[in-house]
């Protein structure tokens, strides 16, 4: 007997031999899901499935800032259609001429874009890329959703998972610049709190329904938003201090990281789930995306998967070898010609997305 034999017999509720642990969630769960567990159990007792947990299957990536607008449709096409998972869009309303703390993400603190760079809003980027491609994911990584209304956020995120066919996953953050806090009218001091209620009115809306929600920070009783996804989007908060890695296990589907040199991931995904642990989250599914230039090799590859990374974000066109410590800017500065990126998204989905799925 083979495996479609066994769950064919199981479910018309054929007579097998079941061990105990196939028969106890009959009188305690929905027949259905019992029917699923006596069909597992018993092929994995035949030999029919493997013991260990299914390896995880690296998905990838690669963010679009800094790459011209009118090259989106163009880049994404390729992507498409070569087999990469995602395509990464940033959330930039303005750039303050002068702002009074330093960039977090440089090691001078400096700004490695021009303050003129066109940067459309993500959710106009997203539509109109969903519109020429078929199967690739897309994600603001990361959404200032601190500085943003979420009800407002909830029914653009709504509008773009039915107009993508659900393919929109939402990357959120605080936003770091405390000129946009206010001249946007927002408070900076109360970022976290509010971007973790936030996170759940994007969830309760998009369930679907009537919903209120009372808050601290945000307060409306029952409403209706239509559309709402057929699927669940999952929300990845973003971010590599220790609140952001806490607020990523309590309220996160996942987590998007910056740029980890390979050595300190293994570090940085403990502590990572071991906060998963602590919120009773660590057998709950949860991506994990991140940025490792130092992963070269299909087995470098391996390494991350065994760590548990479920997305490697790359940036196809730049040098060989970048290291990095060098950070974002030395990758994303890196901007050839249309040509020479479309060419570089095949071949690394040639080279390595292909040796991997």
């Amino acid at each position: 007997m083979n495996f479609m034999d066994l769950a064919e017999s199981t479910r018309l509720g054929g007579s097998l031999a079941l061990p105990e642990i196939g028969r106890k969630p009959r009188s305690q769960v929905d027949e259905r899901v019992a029917r699923l567990i006596v069909t597992c159990t018993v092929a994995m007792h035949a030999g029919l499935l493997p013991q260990e947990t299914r390896r995880i299957v690296m998905r990838f990536g690669f963010h679009l800032f800094m790459v011209d607008p009118a090259q989106h449709l163009d880049i994404a096409r390729t992507a498409d259609e070569a087999g990469w998972d995602s395509l990464q869009v940033a959330d930039a309303p303005f750039f303050p001429e002068e702002v009074s703390v330093p960039y977090p993400y440089t090691p001078d603190g400096t700004r490695f874009w021009p303050l003129d760079l066109p940067v459309l809003d993500p959710w106009v980027a997203i539509t109109a890329m969903a519109v020429v491609t078929k199967r690739i994911r897309f994600i603001p990584s990361v959404l200032r959703l601190a500085v943003r209304q979420p009800l407002l956020e909830a029914k653009s995120l709504c509008s773009v998972a039915a107009v993508s066919g659900g393919r929109v996953a939402l990357g959120v953050g605080l936003a770091w610049m405390p000129e946009e806090f206010r001249w946007l009218g927002q408070d900076k001091k109360t970022r976290g709190r509010r971007q973790n209620e936030a996170i759940e009115i994007l969830k309760l809306v998009m369930g679907g329904g009537f919903v209120e929600f009372h808050g601290k920070y945000y307060d409306f009783d029952r409403l209706i938003m239509a559309p709402v996804p057929e699927k669940k989007v999952p929300i990845y908060v973003g971010g590599t201090t220790k609140p952001a890695l806490r607020r990523a296990a309590q309220f996160g589907d996942g987590w998007i990281g910056v740029m980890h040199p390979l050595g300190e991931i293994e570090g940085t995904l403990a502590e990572l789930n071991n906060y998963r642990r602590e919120f009773g989250r660590e057998t709950e599914p949860f991506d994990i995306m991140l940025h490792c230039p130092d992963a070269q090799s299909i087995d470098d590859i391996r390494r991350l998967e065994d760590l548990g990374v479920t997305d490697l974000q790359v940036t196809p066109w730049t040098m060989p070898d970048t290291p990095a410590h060098l950070g974002v800017a030395a990758f994303m500065q890196q901007q050839p010609p249309l040509s020479e990126k479309r060419d570089a998204i095949k071949r690394y989905a040639d080279e390595v997305i292909s040796k991997l799925s």
